[in-house]
């Protein structure tokens, strides 16, 4: 599926960009997943406190498993 180019541009999306779909109350509403992931990124800030790296924990957790496979 295609959007027109007046929407593809109102959303600023580019050629192969990651769209999400949702239906709601009989309507198809559409948004970048990149807004959907900043929204989510934003919320869980919250959570995390200063100076703390989740990407870095995961990567030190797997390495961990990985050393005592």
């Amino acid at each position: 599926m295609q959007l027109p180019v007046e929407m593809r541009r109102a959303l600023s999306l580019g050629d192969g960009d990651t769209v999400l779909l949702e239906m709601v109350d009989g309507e198809i509403h559409v948004r970048p997943l990149r807004d959907a992931v900043s929204r989510i990124q934003a919320r869980l800030r919250d959570y995390i406190p200063v100076g703390v790296s989740l990407s870095d924990e995961l990567i030190a957790d797997r390495r961990a498993e990985a050393a005592g496979e």
